[in-house]
This record gives C-alpha cells, sequence and structure tokens, in this order.
C-alpha cells in the first residue's frame, strides 16, 4: 500500500507544471494598443513652435509697420519745419558774429587804462583855452575829437599844432593810442576860426 501512494503524489506533482512551447508572436505586425501615442506629442510640439514663431513674425512685421509709420511723419515734420531751422540757424550765426564783435570790444575796453569817463575828464582838464571841442566819438578803432581853435590865422595854426603836440606827448593818451594825428584842417576866415579832426588809432598808423 505505501509504495502505491508514493508513485501517485509523483504524479501529481509533475501534472502541476505549465505546458512549455515556442513563442511565435511578431510584435512588428502585432498593432498598437497605446491610447496615445509618442509621435502626437512630438508633432503637438512642433505645431505649438511654428504658431509661436509666427505670431513672433507677425507681430514683429506689426512693430516695423509703425515705426515706418513714425519715420514717414518725423520726415515730413522736419521738411515743414526746415526753413524755420534754416533761418533761426542764419540768425543765431549773426547773433554769434556781433557777439564776437561786442566781447572783443568790452574786452579790449576793459584792459585799457583809459574808461570812456576818464578818457573825457582827462580831455577836458588838460584842454587849452584856445581849443573847443565840438564832437567827440569814441569806438571799437579809437577816437575821434572834432573841434576848432579861434583867433588869427596865425594864433589858430599855432594852437592847433600846440594841442596836436600836447596829446602825442600825454603819457596816459599815449599808452593806450598808438597813433594820434590831426586831419580834415579847414580854415573859416570870415568866423575866425580853424576846424580840425584829431584821431586817435589804437594801433599805429591806423586813422580815418
Amino acid at each position: 500500500m505505501l509504495p502505491l501512494l508514493k508513485k501517485n503524489s509523483v504524479k501529481a506533482k509533475a501534472l502541476e507544471v505549465p505546458a512549455w512551447h515556442t513563442n511565435f508572436r511578431n510584435y512588428a505586425l502585432l498593432p498598437d494598443t497605446k491610447l496615445v501615442r509618442t509621435s502626437f506629442f512630438v508633432n503637438g510640439l512642433l505645431a505649438f513652435a511654428a504658431i509661436g514663431l509666427l505670431l513672433a513674425g507677425v507681430y514683429q512685421e506689426y512693430e516695423l509697420s509703425i515705426l515706418r509709420k513714425q519715420n514717414v511723419e518725423l520726415q515730413q515734420q522736419i521738411e515743414k519745419n526746415r526753413p524755420l531751422s534754416d533761418q533761426a540757424q542764419k540768425l543765431f550765426k549773426n547773433f554769434s558774429a556781433e557777439e564776437k564783435k561786442t566781447n572783443e570790444l568790452n574786452a579790449f575796453v576793459k584792459g585799457q587804462k583809459l574808461s570812456v569817463s576818464d578818457f573825457i575828464i582827462h580831455l577836458s582838464s588838460s584842454k587849452p583855452a584856445s581849443i573847443v571841442f565840438v564832437s567827440l566819438e569814441y569806438n571799437d578803432k579809437g577816437a575821434n575829437i572834432r573841434g576848432y581853435a579861434q583867433g588869427s590865422s596865425e594864433q589858430t595854426t599855432g594852437a592847433a599844432s600846440s594841442y596836436e603836440k600836447q596829446l602825442k606827448e600825454d603819457k596816459e593818451l599815449s599808452s593806450v593810442y598808438k597813433s594820434i594825428s590831426m586831419t580834415n584842417v579847414s580854415r573859416d576866415a570870415q568866423a575866425g576860426r580853424l576846424s580840425f579832426d584829431i584821431v586817435l588809432s589804437f594801433t599805429a598808423g591806423r586813422s580815418k
């Protein structure tokens, strides 16, 4: 009895082992059972990138069109304001030239030892009684004294010549004016006077 029971238990264990057979399935030919394929994501990303590039290009073209429009408007405004700008530049050049002359004259006058008021006072205090001033002109070239000497022919000639010499020997005047000369001498016999102009120039040999 015992050997029979043992033999039956071996057969039972043999029946529990699954049967083995060769796998002949071709996975390349089998249908894809994925719910969402990988190519879907790849194509979606490419489409999204293409749409983004398209939108960026459209926006850039829009910005360029705005800039072109603004550039045209600015050019039109420039052309409209060009005559006024040219006129303003011309006026500015004229103003600069006049300002330069004024500054040079002011700098020159400030550098002189005699101011205009001091110059007039000095001439008046040193003028001989025989000399009469008619006018005094002061400019950037120097000064011009217009006057006359009254008396006989000899007296007026001597008085005018003496006054010219006096001005040339004046230290204060000679330190400022490099040339002092008498011009436009004319005699009025009926009035008994000798009219003259005395030109004082800042530059040597420069006279009216």
